[in-house]
């Protein structure tokens, strides 16, 4: 969102009710609405503002207002309404101070039709995500450091960083923290945030329209640039040789370099050496998928920013089932929010209710069923034991616990019934099958905990150990498609 603030006559507020949580507004409408909706109308075009007990929503032309007021009416309601607010507003830029009617507000009451104008909106501060709303944790602490410390030139001398890793880890939301950070310290500065796609279509249209003078000073004169998803460059020479040539002119004038991509720069495809080699000239920072405990302060923040309250076993329960991206988390939630809608519930999320929304513990199959051997295998590598020790008659703990997640995952992931996996597993009683899926199931309901290993320096839980399993497997399935 491009502009979201609170005014200033925040004495007409409710007497001991708590201003709202501008980033809470945000992220609760782009959760309602859904994310490619929000950016289309709300990121840029629209703006945000509350005033006293309204929520202003400034249209940049009468055809968004009206297609807003269409359109989002009730969502807005919805959540203007759960942070305590009791109107919301649609204005529009074209006419200053004129005002749509008016939507009923949490209390059921209408306002009057005249409306003070709002102030102008800048509509050169693109709305940036903030470094003070970043979860910290193991495995983004560095990643973290290095943007911050490069918006406050405490970095010892360092003015380049690039961030790499997987979708969702957090990449963006670090980048774009940096811009504001510097922006806040800095506001006089030229501070550019783009991506590679931009960066690439820019290039061409100036090369086309006979610009690039113009583009190339654009650029170069920059005090930091803050270049996003610049894997989007390969194939490219041409836009790469550009690339390369202003990321030099920049470092040269003293300015500032941020670059993410989604891998390490030696392992981008077609990528020239120069341009290699420049960006490893820099910090090298990887952000890593969340860890255990970074996820579970992510489960906390978001369900908090969303109204939902969670049980603490829920709350693990979601957290070892999401174990690739902030992103998961977020779909996690959304569903769990659905399912207290639906169920009526309005309460509190309970085990229970997390599991049935999540599909966890579910005998479906995802696609075609995976063959029981890639379970094997992924169960063997998880644990570092052997196949053949699952099928002898060897006690080891992680030779049991192997064993049932791997009568656990079959059963779930495949349509093998208990004594046909008890052969696999080279017992010609099913009982004893049927005792392992049980012992793991077990373990899964009072969130066991196994103690850090030589395979895993942490601990983790055995909900996180089937999870990780589960997605080894898939992975196995759709490479052998």
């Amino acid at each position: 969102m491009k502009a979201l603030a609170n005014s200033t006559d925040s004495a007409t507020a409710a007497p001991g009710r708590d201003r709202p949580s501008e980033t809470s507004i945000e992220r609760r409408l782009a959760a309602r609405i859904g994310a490619a909706r929000y950016r289309m109308w709300f990121e840029e075009p629209a703006h945000l503002r509350i005033s006293g007990e309204e929520l202003h929503v400034h249209a940049p032309s009468r055809f968004a207002a009206d297609w807003i007021e269409r359109h989002f009416r009730d969502d807005l309601s919805s959540v203007a309404a759960d942070v305590g607010l009791a109107a919301v507003r649609v204005c529009t830029d074209e006419a200053p101070g004129a005002v749509s009617p008016p939507q009923e507000g949490a209390a059921g009451s209408r306002e009057p039709a005249a409306a003070a104008p709002l102030p102008a909106v800048r509509r050169d501060q693109p709305r940036w995500r903030k470094l003070d709303d970043f979860v910290v944790g193991d495995s983004n602490r560095i990643a973290f450091e290095a943007a911050r410390r490069l918006a406050e030139d405490d970095l010892g001398g360092i003015r380049s960083i690039l961030l790499h890793g997987g979708c969702g880890v957090g990449k963006t939301h670090l980048l774009q923290g940096l811009c504001a950070r510097r922006r806040e310290r800095c506001p006089q500065e030229r501070i550019r945030y783009t991506t590679g796609e931009q960066f690439t279509n820019d290039y061409i249209q100036a090369v086309r329209g006979g610009s690039i003078e113009a583009f190339r000073a654009k650029v170069r004169k920059l005090d930091l640039l803050a270049i996003d998803d610049v894997h989007f460059l390969s194939n490219k020479g041409a836009t790469q040789a550009e690339f390369l040539h202003t990321i030099d002119a920049i470092g040269l004038s003293g300015a500032r370099v941020a670059i993410v991509t989604d891998a390490h720069p030696r392992a981008l495809r077609s990528f020239s050496e120069a341009l290699v080699s420049r960006m490893l000239a820099g910090m090298v920072v990887q952000v890593e998928t969340p860890d255990r405990g970074t996820r579970e302060a992510l489960v906390t923040r978001i369900a908090e920013e969303r109204g939902i309250a969670l049980e603490p076993a829920a709350a693990r329960a979601i957290s070892d089932r999401s174990i690739g991206s902030v992103r998961e988390i977020e779909g996690a939630l959304a569903r769990v929010a659905a399912a207290l809608l639906l169920e009526d519930l309005g309460g509190i999320a309970t085990l229970t209710l997390v599991e049935r929304a999540l599909g966890i513990g579910d005998a479906g199959v995802r696609g075609a069923p995976p063959r029981i051997a890639a379970i094997l295998d992924a169960t063997c590598e998880q644990l570092g034991v052997n196949r053949d020790d699952l099928a002898a008659s060897g006690r080891h703990r992680r030779v049991v616990l192997a064993r049932g997640v791997v009568v656990h995952l079959a059963r779930e992931m495949t349509t093998l019934s208990f004594p046909e996996i008890a052969r696999h597993l080279g017992r010609t009683a099913h009982s004893s099958a049927h005792a392992a899926a049980r012992r793991v199931r077990d373990m899964l309901d009072r969130g066991e905990e196994l103690p850090a290993d030589e395979r895993a320096p942490a601990s983790r839980t055995v909900r996180e150990l089937v999870e990780t399993v589960r997605r080894d497997v898939e992975r196995r399935a759709r490479a052998a498609r």
